[in-house]
């Protein structure tokens, strides 16, 4: 995993996001992981449009989780995204969840997207203006070789 010390998205847990043991169910954190990527798009310096396209023109092709720790309702989330690797049409993300109430890191997340043509679905390269606002945030040691 790459240090995701740079974005992080805050969130709490709502009721309808646990099980009947009261922790989060495990699928939420996907959902929580969307959000997070959104922000994350807007702190790159998208616009709401922007983030619609993007969502809108990738596919998740590959995700691996791992469960480290409960959280429960309306416990305070840090959720930290970052670019681990951009492809010529992939890019890697790399999540991490800390439920602040224990300081613990509680979940996760490798995950890969592909941007793809709708119409073909063909893979299609990301933009230059995409590839830029990562290579700003991150630096060059994003770039796949």
């Amino acid at each position: 995993m790459t240090d995701t010390a740079g974005f992080w998205y805050h969130t709490r847990v709502q009721f309808d996001h646990t099980d009947a043991q009261g922790r989060v169910f495990y699928a939420r954190y996907f959902r929580l992981l969307d959000q997070a990527r959104c922000a994350y798009w807007e702190a790159l310096g998208f616009t709401a449009d922007d983030v619609r396209q993007i969502e809108n023109d990738t596919v998740i092709v590959h995700v691996e989780a791992d469960y480290l720790g409960p959280a429960a309702f309306y416990d305070p989330l840090r959720i930290a995204v970052a670019t681990a690797q951009l492809g010529r049409s992939s890019l890697h993300l790399d999540y991490r969840v800390v439920n602040e109430r224990s300081s613990r890191e509680i979940f996760t997340s490798c995950m890969v997207l592909v941007q793809v043509d709708l119409a073909t679905e063909a893979a299609r390269p990301w933009s230059t203006a995409f590839r830029e606002a990562l290579i700003r945030y991150h630096g060059r040691q994003v770039m796949q070789s």
